[in-house]
C-alpha cells in the first residue's frame, strides 16, 4: 500500500501506465483533495487518462482515505508552515499517520516529507521500481521516462540516475 499525490496519479494516467501502481504496491490511497483534483476535475475537463483512475477506483485498488482526527491538525500545520497545496498536505499527513510510503514529485513536498521522516518516492522512481519488479522491460522504462519528462519536469540528472540504476539492476 502507498499514498499518492495528484501529480503522480495524473502523470501515470496520462501515460496509460496507472496499472503499474497496482502491480508494484498492491493498492493506492489518496486523500479527498487528491481525489477531487484527479477524478472530479479530470472528468470535468475530459483529461486524458481520467478513465484509468475511474477504473482503478471501480476495481478497488485505488481508494479514498478519509482524514482522521490525528491527520487533520497535521494537514493544517503543514498548510500554515509551507507553500504546499492541500492535496500534498493531506498526502503527507496520511503517510505519516499510516506509516506508509508516499509518492511525491514536488520538491517542497519532498523536503517536508524528509522533515517528517517519511519514506517517499517520485513518479520516476515508481517507473524504476516497476522495471526492477519486471513489470517493464528496459526499453519500456526508457520510453516511459521519456514520456514522463514531457508530462512533468524531470531534471536530466534524475533521468540519468533512473536509467543508470536500471542498467545496474540488470547485472
Amino acid at each position: 500500500m502507498i499514498i499518492a499525490d495528484a501529480s503522480a496519479l495524473i502523470a501515470l494516467a496520462k501515460m496509460r501506465r496507472m496499472e503499474l501502481l497496482k502491480q508494484v504496491y498492491g493498492g493506492v490511497l489518496m486523500g479527498p483533495t487528491v481525489k477531487a483534483e484527479v477524478l472530479d476535475q479530470g472528468r470535468a475537463i475530459s483529461a486524458p487518462g481520467v478513465e484509468q483512475a475511474e477504473e482503478a477506483m471501480q476495481k478497488g485498488w485505488l481508494q479514498i482515505a478519509r482524514l482522521g482526527e490525528r491527520e487533520k491538525p497535521l494537514v493544517q500545520r503543514i498548510l500554515t508552515h509551507s507553500g504546499l497545496h492541500e492535496g500534498e498536505a493531506e498526502s503527507l499527513a496520511l503517510a505519516k499517520s499510516r506509516k506508509v510510503m508516499v509518492i511525491l514529485d514536488d520538491r517542497e513536498a519532498r523536503a517536508y516529507a524528509e522533515a517528517l521522516h517519511l519514506e517517499f518516492i517520485g513518479t520516476a522512481g515508481v517507473l524504476l521500481e516497476a522495471f526492477i519488479k519486471r513489470h517493464l522491460t528496459l526499453g519500456q522504462l526508457e520510453e516511459a521516462v521519456e514520456v514522463l519528462s514531457t508530462t512533468i519536469w524531470l531534471s536530466p540528472g534524475v533521468v540519468a540516475e533512473v536509467l543508470k540504476r536500471a542498467r545496474e539492476a540488470m547485472k
